[in-house]
Formats: C-alpha cells, structure tokens, sequence
C-alpha cells in the first residue's frame, strides 16, 4: 500500500511538472493582443481570396494571323497594332471574346522557334476580352513616345502616385472588367512582352540632362510641385516627347476589376512592369521577370484591393513587390476630376470629385525574389495601406533587402495590419528588415507617415550587410511590432538598431551568435531623423 502510494506521489509530481513547463513554453510563445496566430492570418486571408472573382470569358475567338492575313516571324517584320485594334473593338462589339496571338508552329512540336509580334503602339482592353499568347511568342512594342499618344492626346494614367495625362502604358484598360491575359501551350518558352526599356531609359536620361542644362527642373520633380499644389488632373497634361520624360508603364488597369495575368514574362520594360490602380478583384500568377532597364518594378498594387500575387520569378531592377497608394497631397486628400473623364464615373476611389484611396487586402505567396527589394510597402503610401499578407516566399539568390517598409515625412498615411510570415532568404546588400518612415531624408515636413500593427515571422537569411533596423520620428513612432523566430547569419554590419518606437516585441530573435527576447520601448528617445542614420 505504501509503496502504491510513493507511486501516486510520483505520478502527481511527473504530470505537475509537465503541466507547468507546457504552461511555462505557452506563455513564452503566446501571441499578445493585437497579433495573429496562424489560423487566424490563414483565415484572413481565406476571406481576402474568397472576394477575388477570376473574369469568365465568353464568345468567339479571333486567330490574329487569319484576321490580319500577316504572320509573324522572328524579327518582327509586320506591324500588328492596327489589326489588334479592329480584333478588339469587333470582340467587344459582340460583348467579348478571345484573340489568339498564334504560332504558326504546330503547338504539339517538341521544338518551336520564337516568333514576334511588332506592336506599334499601345494594346487598348475593354470589358470581357481574353489575350491568348502561344508559348514562343514575343510581343515587341518599338520605342517610339509618339505611338503612345492616342489620337494625339495622352491618356489618364498615375505616375510615380501622381495622376496625369501622359503617354499611355503598353497594354491598358480603362475602366473595364473581365480581363485575362494568358499564355497557351506545354512546349516552349513562355510568352514574352518586351517594352524596349533600354531606348526609353535612353530617352528620359537624354532628356532631363537637356533640362539641366538650361536650369529646369527634371520632369518627375514638376510632378510633385503640382501634386502638392493641387493642380486639378484636367490640367496636368504632358505629351510633349521633346520635353515630358514620363516612361510609360508595360500594364496598366486603371479603375479596373476582375483581371487575371497568367503565364506571361516581362522583359525590359519602359518604366514599372504590372499596376492595378484604383482596381480591385485581381490575379496575378505564375509569371516571369527578367526586367532589368532602370525602375523595372515588377508589381506595384496602387490604391487597389483584394489582389493575389502567387507563383512569380521576380528578376527586377527595382522593388519586386512594391505596394503603393499614391503620393503626398493627391494620396492624402484626391485630385481633382472634374473636366474629365472621371468626373461621370462612380467608384470608390472618387469622393467629393477627388480621387485617392488606399491598397487593401493583398496577398503575395510562393514567390521567388531576385534583384532589388523583395516585399515592400512605399514610399508612395499616403492614402494608406492595410491588411498585407505575404507567406511562403524565398529567394536563392541576392537581394537589397528582404523587406522595406518605406515612407517619407512628406507622404502621410498609415501603414497597418502587416501580416509576413516564411520568408527564406540567402543574401541582402543591405538590411534584412527595414521599417523606416523617412528614407529620403526629407525631415521638415507636417506630414509624418504611421507605421503600427507589423508582424513579421519565420525570417531566415545566411548573409546580409546589416540585420533589422527600425526607427521612426519622436511625433509618429512605429508601433506595436512582432518579430518572431527571426534567424539571422552572417551579418557583418550593424546587427539592430529600433529607435524611436514603441513596443517592439522580438522573440527567438536571432543574429549571428546573440538571441534577442524583449519588448524595446523608446519613442521619443532620440529625434535623429530615420533617413540619416
């Protein structure tokens, strides 16, 4: 009996023990308030890619080389820009449909040579239109600025997050529906879009060198002047390609919803690679990069919601993922639409007869990262960006950062909820983690940026210049950060520096040889500006 009852004792004492290092784990892993566990962000997002409608495409199909009576072949002989019009204009006459870029190789051969398409000038969408590109197809749109201007005159389109009339993006639709560009075909090389970047890059260099010369400002300074001084949109013209610089965009889908991109690389654009701005409802999938000429973003949602970014090989000259939402005063308070256009339109990005807004509900998943910045969120911000979920995402290669969070006391605007999560990385240029509300070093301004509800978890990196940086302003600290189970290595520069913030909490926090758990409370603390540290 008593040795029963030594066995009971010892049993109690086991399972307490157990008890309280299961307590003791728990509580040293628990999320506090205001942060996601996983089941929550993965039902978050759940509900982000249930409101995301796919367009359904109905109606005939156009083969374009039966169309136009012209083949393409490898050097682009025939100009197909005219007869892509009439395809269009005759598949929305009937309330949409298909065109087929075809080629003229048996779409089951092993082996097929890449044939071009030369498109002078841009690619106009309406609603319920389906692009079809054969595998082993380039669309070559031709530098030339005056094929962009339709009828002469520009057309409606955000620069840099200001609203212009300006040379038109290579394919763009205007407020339209139902939208997909994809490619066909098991065999091949993925269908390319080459915007001839380089001879744009050239252009624009050439010609604000010539504004240097005789003292004026570079043409996307004068955009800010007149952003900020609330210049009406009507008024903001500039078509002159002997004096606007303004690169245009390789897509475009202003006021849009219910696009789907699939398939498709971008290579050399002219300016940033894919925008949705003032557009919701939209997928972008498995889809290359290879776009290197200068400022080649590859995807900047702007002023959009409900947007899907899976299954991309980024390679860009720029930020990979860059979520944006417009700039200074039109970001903060709307342009003025009245004399065009947008004046009849209704959306919810016009209000009051200003149109502005923020970026909600994106996802970003399974992408492989390469050149600059991986994920980032600004500088353009100032309408606001919230409920940004990315995981599962990694790079083999090397980038400037993996994530930027970036802003300007110039801007504005709240960046909130910000969900990442998995996040495999090899090497950065620079930090790992950047959270910095200034990094222009533009520090008088009565606008600062906020910053609050960041979530960052599951973050490897072997090599990198520098580690984690977070520093905000003393009358707009950053706050209410996690970061969680961060494994950093070979960082040879400054491993952590959050100053000027509040209630940043890390756990499992590790760089190099030194584990990090505290929760660091310092705003106010020091006003260095961000930008010049």
């Amino acid at each position: 009996m008593i040795n029963t009852l030594i066995m009971k004792i010892k049993l109690f004492s086991v399972f307490t023990f157990v008890i309280i290092l299961f307590v003791f784990v728990s509580c040293g892993n628990r999320l506090p308030n205001g942060f996601l566990t996983k089941e929550q962000a993965k039902r978050n997002i759940e509900n982000i890619l249930d409101s995301i409608r796919l367009p359904q495409i109905f109606g005939d199909t156009i083969n374009l080389i039966t169309f136009s009576g012209f083949k393409p072949d490898m050097e682009g002989t025939t100009n197909f820009q005219p007869f892509i019009k009439k395809a269009i204009d005759s598949l929305a006459s009937k309330g949409g449909g298909w065109l087929l870029f075809p080629n003229t190789q048996d779409i089951k051969s092993w082996l097929r040579y890449t044939e071009t398409y030369r498109i002078n000038g841009p690619v106009e969408i309406k609603s319920n239109i389906g692009i079809i590109i054969d595998r082993s197809v380039r669309l070559f749109f031709p530098f030339n600025p005056s094929d962009y201007l339709v009828n002469g005159k520009g057309v409606l389109t955000r620069y840099e997050g200001t609203t212009i009339y300006s040379f038109s993006p290579l394919i763009r639709a205007f407020n339209q529906e139902n939208i997909v560009i994809k490619s066909r075909g098991k065999s091949g090389a993925l269908p390319v879009i080459d915007g001839d970047g380089e001879k744009w890059q050239q252009w624009m260099w050439k010609g604000e060198a010539e504004h240097e010369k005789i003292g004026e400002k570079p043409s996307y300074q004068l955009l800010k002047e007149v952003n900020n001084a609330d210049i009406p949109i009507a008024q903001r013209v500039y078509i002159n390609p002997s004096a606007d610089y303004f690169r245009p965009e390789t897509m475009e889908f202003f006021l849009c919803k219910n696009i789907l991109i699939d398939g498709i690389k971008i290579t050399n654009s002219p300016f940033w690679c894919v925008k949705p701005v003032f557009s919701e409802s939209c997928t972008f999938r498995n889809m290359q990069f290879d776009a290197m000429a200068v400022n080649n973003d590859g995807i900047d949602p702007e002023s959009s919601r409900n947007i899907l970014i899976e299954n991309i090989m980024f390679a860009n000259h720029d930020d990979n993922v860059a979520i944006k939402a417009g700039r200074d005063k039109e970001g903060r308070d709307g342009a003025l639409v009245k004399g065009t256009e947008l004046e009849n339109i209704k959306s919810l990005y016009i209000k009051n007869g200003r149109i502005t807004g923020p970026t909600e509900n994106v996802v970003i998943r399974n992408c492989h990262f390469h050149g600059h910045h991986a994920i980032c969120i600004g500088s353009e911000m100032s309408g606001s960006v919230r409920n940004i979920y990315a995981v599962d995402n990694y790079s083999v290669g090397e980038v400037n950062m993996g994530i930027f969070i970036k802003s300007s006391r110039l801007r504005g605007g709240v960046v909130e909820n910000i969900y990442i999560n998995g996040l495999q990385l090899n090497s950065t240029k620079n930090e790992v983690i950047s959270i910095v509300p200034n990094y222009d070093k533009a520090d008088q301004s009565p606008y600062p940026p906020f910053f609050r509800n960041i979530q960052i978890e599951n973050v490897q990196c072997k090599s990198s210049k520098s580690g984690i940086l977070i520093h905000g302003w003393s009358d707009s600290p950053v706050e209410n950060v996690m970061l969680r189970n961060i494994s950093l290595s070979g960082v040879f520069g400054r491993k952590l520096l959050v100053n000027q913030s509040a209630n940043i909490r890390l756990q499992h926090v590790t760089i190099n040889d030194t584990t990090y758990n505290e929760v660091i409370n310092n705003s106010g603390k020091d006003d260095t500006p961000p930008g010049k540290i």
